[in-house]
Formats: C-alpha cells, structure tokens, sequence
C-alpha cells in the first residue's frame, strides 16, 4: 500500500517521517508552500514532492489529509478520489462528515489523530513512538490505520464520531491549557519582582516532577499540596494574597480547586482532605474564615 500525504507541516512532517521509517511506502506529498514538501520529499526515499493534491491521490492507494481543520474540506472536494481509495484526515475533533466527497465516490474514508504536541521539527517523527492514535474509520480500513500505527510503535484507539469532540477537549486541557496555568503560575512571579521567563524556569522542576508522580502513581495519588493536605490556612493565605495582589485570578484557582477537592477526598478517604471537605469548599466558595 502506497502512501501520500497533502500538508508537510508538523502531523504531517512527523508521521510520513515515521511511516517511512518503519518501511511504509510514502511515494507522495504536497504542501501549501512547496518548501517545506520538497525538504520532506527529499529525506524519504522513493518520495516525490508534487504540486497538488490530486497529483497525490492519482499516485497513492491512501492519503492523509494533514492539513489545518479549517481546510480539510475544502481539500476532500476539490479532489478527484477514485473508488476504493482511502483518505485520512489528521483532525482530533472533526468526524467523518468533512471526507464526504471522497465516500460518495466510493473511497473509504477515515480519521487518524496522534494525540501529541508536535512542532515541526525532525524529531518530532521519533515522539509518536508511544503515543496514542485516535482513530475512527469502518473495517476494512479501521484495521489498516491500527496496523499502520502499531508499526511506528503507537498505541490505535477507536473513536465514534460522538467520542471525537470530548476526545480533542481531553487533549486541549492536558496540553493546551496546561501551557496556559504555567503562563499564569509564571506571571505571578511578576508581582514579585521576578521575570515571568525565569519565574517558568523556577517552576518548570516542579512539573516535570508531577508529570513524573501522574506517570509512577496516577491520578488521584500523584495529588500533594495544601488541599491534599486539608490544610485550610494555607489555602485562605493562598485566596487572600490573589485577592490583593492578582484578583482577576481569583475565579480561576477557585474553580480548579473546587474540582481538587474530590480528588484530595479519594485520595485519602477519612484523611485530613476528607474531614475537611465542607471548610475547604466553603472558603473556595467565598463563605469561610476571612472571605469578603
């Protein structure tokens, strides 16, 4: 089986890099500038880089659409897909709805979406070795895209058009948003006369650290701090100096503990979180000891 892929950025950079280097044919690939397709093109053997997509799907038995979300559909219906062809898309939130041009057609149609952080650059290829594939396609290609996956060392899970949305959230709130807390971990470092950039690089051991305790411990044991500890002091302090120094910033700590406290419950059941489940909520809410 022939493979070819339209778009050479990141998702699509990595996985022809990977599939090729596992042994997969990618005889093809095609970008929106064709700089970045001819350098692709040029480090996998027997690939050509192409001007368009339908030079692609007239040289390849499946395509991979790896293009931005806003494009995938444009790209499926400007193309003339043959019957029995297969076309991917790479979108972690779209269903198969966007490729309905290539189904009319006769062409099996699936989605595929590494659930990692890429970046566009060579060793992005090496870091979907162990990485999780969102897959959602019929038999026979559902087993074709679990195969392809599983021969660059990544674990297929199928998806439903329903599971794609709160899939791609899942993976927004890990990755993205976990960017954006250390953004604003970092800028409280400002009120104290530290540059946001060094103020990162101060916490940056202290993520590394949780992500190791998720990895050795899972969720909830990997949970440590004052609400693990049911220590309300600290968190009133905590609530106070927000209040006084960073209060648009009051909204957000209060709803991520709110949704701590469960876990520190868990956690320990009869602990110290446990017993003090209703103080710690109630100073969250703004209706403990010293809230306004």
């Amino acid at each position: 089986m022939k493979l070819g892929f339209v778009g050479a950025g990141a998702a699509g950079g990595a996985m022809a890099r990977a599939l090729a280097a596992a042994g997969v044919p990618v005889v093809a690939v095609t970008g929106k500038g064709q700089e970045r397709a001819r350098a692709l093109a040029a480090v996998i053997p027997g690939c050509a880089a192409v001007p368009t997509a339908q030079d692609v799907a007239d040289r390849a038995d499946l395509v991979v659409l790896a293009v931005p979300d806003r494009a995938i559909a444009e790209v499926c219906a400007a193309v003339r897909w043959r019957a029995g062809a297969a076309v991917v898309h790479c979108s972690g939130a779209h269903s198969l709805d966007v490729l309905e041009p290539a189904r009319e057609v006769g062409a099996l149609v699936g989605g595929c979406h590494p659930l990692q952080t890429l970046t566009g650059t060579p060793e992005d290829a090496a870091k979907l070795a162990g990485s999780v594939f969102g897959i959602e396609a019929e038999e026979p290609l559902r087993g074709m895209l679990a195969d392809l996956v599983e021969r660059i060392g990544g674990q297929p899970v199928l998806l439903s058009a329903r599971d794609k949305a709160l899939y791609h959230a899942s993976a927004v709130l890990i990755s993205n948003f976990t960017v954006t807390l250390a953004a604003t971990a970092a800028g409280l470092w400002e009120v104290f006369g530290v540059d946001r950039r060094d103020g990162l690089r101060a916490l940056l051991p202290l993520l590394r650290g949780t992500i190791v305790n998720l990895e050795q411990h899972g969720v909830p044991n990997a949970l440590t701090g004052p609400i693990a500890r049911g220590d309300a002091g600290t968190l009133e302090r905590h609530l106070n100096a927000l209040a006084d120094y960073r209060p648009d910033l009051l909204p957000l700590y209060r709803e991520l503990g709110r949704h701590t406290v469960p876990l520190a419950r868990e956690r320990d059941p009869g602990g110290a979180a446990d017993r003090m489940a209703d103080a710690l909520l109630a100073l969250l809410d703004g209706e403990g000891e010293g809230a306004e």
